[in-house]
């Protein structure tokens, strides 16, 4: 029980650290809006421009790394405060109460919601074309939907419960995203939490012009600071098989890692026969399995990279090669004896290969390490499977 609460605390401290910066942009948007509003006009043109500006450079980079979840989340919420300030111009008063607005608040939710827990895969593709038609063939109907509020009564379209019902729905969206960030508080996770916080303070301040100035300006800064450290942790992060890169295993073996470490090599047996027979989409489902199944088999301070596109790394550190061919062998064992049921239900039963490779003062450049494990592994896994070999 201990355990789990420091684990807890652990957890939680680690969430307040990477949502520090998001927090302090945002809180500093509030204090701005609260303490000086309203803006002088000037003021607000600058960080309208500013808002533009910086908007077009992000679609720019976003366009380029090829990510959906960042890349659709952000075009929704740059699309949707443009078309708000659409919006202001042709309806003159008050924006809150008219149709395109009420529609605007409860498709919003929705879609950043979809968005938040896209995969990380690439937008360049068949369904990032039609996510894209999607979030156009929305904001045309939005726009030509003051027809579907002719038949209700108006004290229903007129009223301020609309603007409450709006809301509600929002605190659900929040919500949600506050109990995935406490399963999974990924950076990116928690940015686009705070980046979409500050996209509705701008969307319920919709009628102050200072305070879409502020907040918008906000839902775009957070979310290049977002891009940017994304891009960073491609070099340094496998997102899609959720492990860290060679590049990672190169500084941290350098700077982090104690002076004795142990390096076990492996790779999945036979992986260009299951991926004739399940599909390079479903090979990468069944390796990302396999490494949680590592992850819940390693001691806790054991690390894993990939090494090569096949090849993973696990480091373990203060341990020699004998205690180390001990936790491989129980490790090899243990997915061999396992079954991984992938999303089409069928289930699959594979093996791997790990050869040891000991730091020694005789090896001990981290490159030799897991080349030599890597040249180790190539040898034996010519002439068998499910095995488990030492470096020579």
């Amino acid at each position: 029980m201990t355990r789990t609460l420091t684990d807890s605390l652990a957890y939680i401290c680690n969430t307040i650290k990477k949502s520090f910066i998001h927090a302090f942009f945002l809180t500093a948007a509030l204090i701005v809006y609260y303490a000086q509003n309203p803006l002088d006009s000037t003021v607000n043109q600058i960080m309208y421009s500013f808002f533009i500006g910086l908007s077009c450079v992000e679609i720019f980079v976003l366009y380029f790394t090829n990510r959906s979840k960042l890349f659709f989340s952000f075009l929704l919420g740059l699309m949707a405060l443009l078309f708000l300030n659409w919006l202001k111009k042709i309806n003159g008063g008050e924006l809150i109460h008219c149709a395109q607005y009420i529609w605007l608040g409860f498709l919003l939710p929705l879609n950043f919601m979809f968005f938040y827990f896209l995969s990380p895969q690439n937008w360049k593709s068949n369904y990032g074309f039609f996510i894209f038609l999607l979030i156009l063939m929305q904001m045309a109907l939005i726009e030509h939907i003051d027809g579907l509020f002719l038949k209700l009564p108006d004290d229903l379209v007129l009223g301020k419960e609309i603007l409450l019902w709006n809301i509600f729905v929002w605190l659900i969206f929040f919500s949600v995203l506050v109990i995935h960030m406490s399963i999974k508080n990924t950076l990116i996770n928690i940015g686009l939490f705070y980046a979409e916080l500050a996209f509705f303070l701008s969307f319920i301040y919709a009628d102050d012009a200072s305070a879409v100035a502020i907040f918008s300006l906000t839902f775009v800064v957070i979310i290049f600071g977002v891009t940017l450290v994304d891009i960073y942790s491609q070099y340094k992060y496998d997102v899609l098989d959720n492990v860290y890169s060679y590049d990672a295993y190169l500084s941290h073996t350098a700077g982090k890692f104690p002076f004795k470490y142990t390096v076990g090599v492996f790779i999945l047996d036979n992986r260009e026969k299951i991926l004739e027979q399940i599909g390079h989409k479903k090979t990468l489902i069944l390796e990302q399995m396999l490494i949680d199944k590592l992850i819940s088999e390693i001691p806790e301070d054991t690390k894993i990279y990939r090494y090569k596109e096949n090849e993973f790394l696990m480091v373990f550190k203060n341990e020699d090669a004998r205690h180390t061919y001990e936790y491989c062998d129980n490790i090899r064992r243990s997915v061999a004896a396992s079954e991984f049921v992938l999303i089409s239900k069928k289930s699959l039963k594979v093996t791997i290969s790990i050869c040891v490779s000991e730091k020694t003062r005789k090896y001990i450049d981290a490159r030799v390490v897991a080349e030599r494990g890597h040249n180790g592994l190539q040898k034996g896994g010519r002439f068998n499977n499910n095995i488990v070999t030492k470096a020579g």
